[in-house]
């Protein structure tokens, strides 16, 4: 690839290796580098910035400490894709968070069918023995990249495949139906990639995974929705706010 175009003033007191750095890590959150793009090698850039080696290796080892970069053993170093975080304070929708973080979300229909309720809701909502609800088996895209799997269950609600394929947003589509979410729960927990889970999300069987199992209810308290969604473990980390 091109050699990267990152300005060094060794007149300043800032260590180069922190100045090179910060310059790769803007060119990666710029998106200028992106995902998966092939950096230059150590050797290259020290060459290229008349540095030594040594002083690259440390600019280097920081981004791979910060998840910037990855390296791969008789490959090189590559972009690593940047982590999505998920507020954990509010009730928002795949789609309402990747279009916040500007990019395109998408996805792909695995299911779509009447399914009886899984045990996790009737252990935990009062439903009829031969209660039916919608499932909907998703794989979730962001920018064409598959960052998850969402199995989800809906209560009361009819939806057609043809329009979530119009407005791939089951909350936006709730909400066309005077379905107002008002309240959730999400339990969060480390897995590992199922052999089933492993091809859809392009990851090996056994690599670690983020599962959340949310549960839903509507404005009034009815339950409406139950799903359980997996995550590239490198791709989301959580956040919430602490106080005491």
């Amino acid at each position: 690839m091109d050699l990267l175009a990152v300005q060094l003033d060794k007149e300043i007191p800032v260590p180069l290796y922190f100045q090179l750095q910060t310059g790769i890590a803007r060119l990666i959150d710029s998106g200028t580098l992106k995902p998966g793009e092939c950096l230059p090698s150590e050797n290259e850039l020290a060459r290229q910035y008349n540095i030594s080696p040594m002083t690259v290796r440390q600019a280097m080892n920081e981004l791979v400490t910060a998840g910037y970069i990855h390296r791969q053993r008789g490959r090189g170093t590559f972009v690593s894709a940047r982590r999505m975080e998920h507020p954990l304070e509010q009730l928002v929708s795949f789609s309402e968070d990747i279009r916040a973080r500007g990019l395109h979300p998408g996805s792909q229909i695995l299911l779509f069918e009447p399914a009886p309720p899984p045990g996790d809701v009737m252990a935990r909502v009062s439903l009829p023995p031969d209660s039916r609800l919608l499932r909907i088996k998703r794989v979730r895209f962001a920018n064409d990249a598959p960052v998850g799997i969402h199995d989800a269950y809906l209560n009361n609600v009819t939806i057609t495949p043809a329009e979530l394929e119009r407005n791939p947003s089951l909350y936006a589509l709730l909400a066309e139906k005077g379905i107002q979410l008002g309240e959730g729960e999400d339990l969060i927990e480390a897995v590992a990639a199922s052999r089933e889970a492993a091809p859809l999300l392009r990851v090996k069987p056994g690599a670690p995974l983020l599962r959340t199992t949310r549960f839903s209810w509507d404005n009034r308290g009815q339950f409406v929705e139950y799903v359980v969604a997996l995550y590239h473990a490198d791709l989301y980390q959580y956040r919430t706010r602490l106080r005491r």
